[in-house]
């Protein structure tokens, strides 16, 4: 029994109005091994994690648990047998503590009633046994950080202890420290014999943490082979079907004089109470300048104050040599700053609107012949976009949810380059985004640099600061620990300032 499948996938397919996700896919997922399933957006990937989890349900196949026949109709079913997964877009309530989201739908009782005190303990009990950090049971969620929420959403998957545990990205939102802990906790789990389905775009990391690696392309099983048999050039050639290599090979480091003399943004002392203080630096025109730190650092909280989301206490922001106020994002626009946040689907996304309609809703001012909108204008407007940044939709009208997540992040990207932007701020632009929509997102950051732009890019992927960036300013705890030239690129740089473990006063 100890080499046989705890969960056999036989045969099974998948299909949707007009397309095949899934065909007559085959995987063993064994107790205490990591397995991971590689694909870019729209390989199948999800759809066969949703179809484990009791989303959807096969046309073709079967599911096979511990040796016998099993039809899961919904998540409680397979919860029932052993099944949990993290999702990518956490599903927590943000008004509810994270006690009460650790453990909602399966509350410790008392008779019929809420056991408190047993739910604080075994909150506490758990998250300790996990050695999830800076983090308390009565906390609302909604204080949170982006990485703690994810962690929490880790947490809740494990309060069901779990045979099989489905991961899907989760560290997409987890920065050096918070991946570490994680992988900690999947090797506790390894070593408890809980099985893993590992989803990540995150090759360096799959290849650190997988025991196995299936490969799906367009709904077909390419290949399943032992970590130990397979590079990651070799698993990335099978997931995109064609060599990257010419692609990445275009992001060589950008010659000093391709940047200009000019500058174009600069700030000085800039301080928001409990999130930043004393901040300065200067961007050039063309310039791509990165910016490196742990979740906490302040980044996000940095660039949302300059672009107006949030006040700024003090200190003083100039555009082109001229001080300049923005009170709201409408300033920032007229100032022709743009930002792509974050959170892609919380602040960046209409999910229900059409794809033309998320990109265009920055514009439509310029979009109007008289006091209405001008139909043609509005579809030339995205039909120009969808082009240029080649978004892989249908029609403009088509629901943008629908959309793969590279493809989501080139149509907000859109939405800003529309407005005409003379800087440009990307707040994790990569987030969540196969390897291959990554590499043309690469190359559309660096044409848009080279036409003049300034870009602001936070990313939390040293490989990506590293590769995209003409310098790199490092956040630790709200203020500025290091400004890095070229010459000293490392990821160990990044990495001690970002710690705190090295101050500079470079500029």
């Amino acid at each position: 029994m100890e080499n046989s499948a705890l969960l056999r996938v036989e045969h099974i397919s998948k299909s949707f109005p007009g397309v095949k996700v899934l065909n007559d896919i085959n995987i063993d997922f064994r107790k205490g091994k990591v397995h991971a399933i590689l694909g870019e957006n729209g390989a199948g990937k999800s759809t066969l994690m949703n179809i484990l989890f009791g989303y959807y349900h096969a046309e073709e196949g079967n599911l096979i648990w511990e040796g016998k026949k099993v039809s899961l109709n919904s998540p409680i079913e397979a919860q029932h047998i052993g099944i949990s997964m993290i999702h990518q877009e956490n599903s927590l309530i943000p008004y509810l503590s994270v006690m009460d989201n650790i453990y909602l739908g399966h509350y410790p009782k008392n008779g019929a009633f809420i056991d408190k005190r047993k739910l604080r303990e075994n909150a506490v009990a758990l998250l300790d046994e996990l050695d999830v950090p800076d983090i308390g049971p009565d906390t609302p969620v909604e204080k949170l950080s982006v990485a703690q929420k994810q962690l929490v959403e880790i947490v809740k998957a494990l309060s069901l202890k779990p045979k099989l545990l489905m991961m899907d990205e989760p560290t997409a939102a987890l920065t050096a420290k918070e991946t570490h802990t994680l992988m900690n906790i999947i090797n506790k789990l390894r070593r408890e014999e809980t099985a893993i389905v590992y989803v990540s775009h995150r090759m360096e990391e799959v290849f650190e943490v997988a025991d196995k690696i299936t490969v799906l392309r367009d709904g077909v099983m390419i290949k399943t082979v032992d970590k130990t048999d397979i590079s990651i050039d070799e698993a990335v050639r099978l997931m995109v079907g064609r060599d990257l290599e010419s692609q990445m090979n275009n992001m060589k480091k950008r010659a000093p004089e391709s940047i200009g003399k000019d500058v174009i943004l600069e700030v000085r002392g800039l301080k928001r109470k409990n999130k930043f203080e004393d901040i300065s630096f200067a961007a050039r025109k063309g310039e791509i300048l990165g910016f490196g730190g742990l979740v906490g650092a302040g980044r996000s909280e940095l660039m949302e104050a300059i672009f107006g989301f949030d006040k700024i206490d003090d200190g003083e922001v100039f555009i082109k040599g001229n001080p300049v106020r923005i009170r709201s994002p409408y300033d920032a626009a007229r100032h022709k700053l743009a930002l792509v946040p974050e959170e892609r689907k919380v602040k960046g996304l209409f999910p229900d609107l059409s794809v033309g309609d998320n990109i265009n809703i920055a514009s439509y001012r310029k979009l109007k012949k008289g006091k209405l909108i001008d139909k043609k204008l509005e579809t030339e407007a995205a039909r120009k976009y969808i082009e240029k940044l080649n978004i892989k939709t249908t029609n403009a009208k088509k629901r943008i949810g629908d959309l793969s997540g590279g493809n989501q992040q080139k149509a907000i990207l859109s939405r800003w380059l529309q407005t005409e932007p003379e800087i440009l701020i990307l707040d994790e632009p990569t987030h969540g985004i196969d390897v291959g929509a990554k590499a043309e997102i690469y190359g559309i950051i660096r044409d848009l640099a080279d036409q003049g732009i300034t870009i602001l890019l936070i990313s939390s992927e040293l490989p990506e600061l590293l590769m995209l960036s003409d310098r790199i300013v490092v956040m630790n705890m709200g203020k500025i620990s290091g400004i890095i030239e070229p010459q000293d690129y490392s990821e160990e740089n990044i990495m001690m300032y970002a710690t705190g473990q090295k101050k500079s006063n470079l500029s």
